[in-house]
């Protein structure tokens, strides 16, 4: 595993459901962890719905394992912008996500 091969850094967050003031639940973020990953372009398109122009962004991302498991209820923030996971699996020592926006 060759250390110069992460060299992005991502955010993991988790939603948490809060109450709020009128006795409601809001959803907020919360951080799990920073990591160093490989994040790697899969795929970029662009379609027309519904009178819009949308882009969907697909990344690769590898980093290494840690005590807290990624699922599909946490995001992935990169590059400022945020990011869904839509699929994992981990190794004995890499998680292996792939990302989409």
């Amino acid at each position: 595993m060759r250390p110069t091969k992460y060299n992005k850094r991502i955010t993991v967050q988790k939603r948490t459901k809060d109450e709020n003031e009128i006795g409601g639940w809001s959803n907020t973020w919360s951080t799990l962890y920073n990591s160093w990953a490989s994040v790697k372009s899969a795929s970029w398109t662009k379609k027309m719905e519904y009178g819009q122009l949308n882009y969907t962004q697909v990344y690769e991302v590898e980093m290494r394992k840690r005590n807290i498991n990624v699922d599909s209820d946490c995001r992935v923030v990169y590059d400022n912008n945020n990011y869904q996971i839509v699929d994992y699996y981990m190794d004995d020592d890499r998680v292996y996500l792939t990302i989409a926006r």
